[in-house]
């Protein structure tokens, strides 16, 4: 019997899809209530949608690095990990951004316990992102940079940071010779400030770290309930309603939570829906791509040409080539 290539190769891919599609946030009656779904990890939830917006990320990274010239939104793009994070399944990088027409890395990374392989597993995100920014590129000596990544930890956790910044000084030494750094990183630590400072800073990330250090439900509610009255800015707003409407159900109860949302404007009900359903989208897409991606690999193992495997998964030939 004559081996079909492409009937094969639609059954894998669709296996592959039911295998790695998440299940979608569904039974939404209306938009803030989530039913019965469960939001993992609320704590990283929060950074996740404040780090998904460019005009957050910005902000904060003119705080912390003070460059010369101010970054602004246009400056920067969001960079995909999916390679990375394939590679690092269990201990997957947060959000990568990387500027515009520069080969300069923005590594943001969320933790709430203290992890003493920081240096090492930064070392280990910095020369992924270095390897996936020049495949397929030929250094020249006129064109002999690498990339620059910069890592930023964001911690959140009770106890006072003590992780090691430098990989040097993690590691074995020789008498007389100098180690060199590797692995350095910028660490946020909520520690270093106490709460009347954050909540009289100006910048909308410096209210994020606060939420994330009240523990009393009173608390939480009170610094909520005066941001809803006291920021302006309309992106700021948006992203708000986003961490009160489903993130803050964890800690607040549900007539809290309406009180709250109804001093926000009216305008953008709809949002949190729409944030789940692109992220469910998001997850689907990375799965089927991923599964594709396998697939034409074993494919181009066992000796199928490129053209013939472009045709069937619909891949480019530059995402073949890179395989």
């Amino acid at each position: 019997m004559e081996f079909n290539y492409e009937n094969n190769l639609i059954a894998d891919i669709l296996k592959i899809k039911r295998e790695l599609n998440p299940p979608i946030l569904s039974d939404i009656s209306t938009p803030y209530n989530l039913g019965n779904a469960k939001i993992n990890k609320p704590h990283d939830k929060i950074f996740k949608i404040v780090l998904g917006e460019k005009k957050q990320v910005v902000e904060l990274l003119n705080r912390i690095l003070k460059p010369t010239k101010k970054l602004h939104k246009k400056d920067i793009e969001k960079y995909s990990t999916e390679h990375i994070n394939y590679r690092f399944q269990e201990s997957e990088s947060d959000i990568v951004y990387k500027m515009k027409n520069k080969e300069i890395f923005f590594l943001i990374e969320h933790q709430r316990t203290i992890d003493y392989n920081m240096p090492q597993r930064i070392l280990g995100y910095e020369l992924e992102i270095i390897k996936e920014a020049t495949r397929g590129k030929k250094m020249t000596k006129n064109n002999h940079k690498l990339p620059t990544i910069i890592p930023i930890i964001i911690y959140t956790g009770n106890k006072k940071w003590d992780v090691e910044k430098y990989l040097k000084d993690c590691q074995e030494t020789l008498e007389g010779v100098k180690t060199l750094n590797l692995g350095e990183y910028i660490v946020i630590d909520a520690n270093d400030y106490n709460n009347e400072d954050l909540e009289k800073d100006t910048l909308f990330f410096s209210k994020m770290l606060l939420l994330e250090k009240l523990e009393k439900q009173e608390d939480i509610a009170k610094l909520l309930a005066n941001m809803t009255k006291t920021e302006k800015d309309k992106d700021n707003r948006i992203v708000l309603k986003s961490i009160i409407a489903f993130i803050m159900k964890e800690k607040l109860p549900p007539e809290e939570i309406e009180k709250l949302l109804e001093n926000l404007e009216s305008e953008g009900k709809d949002m949190v829906i729409e944030v789940l359903e692109k992220e469910s989208q998001r997850q689907r897409n990375i799965g089927i791509k991923q599964g594709i991606l396998e697939t034409a690999k074993e494919l181009l193992k066992f000796g199928m040409n490129k053209e013939d495997i472009q045709k069937v998964t619909k891949l480019t030939k530059k995402e073949i080539e890179k395989l």
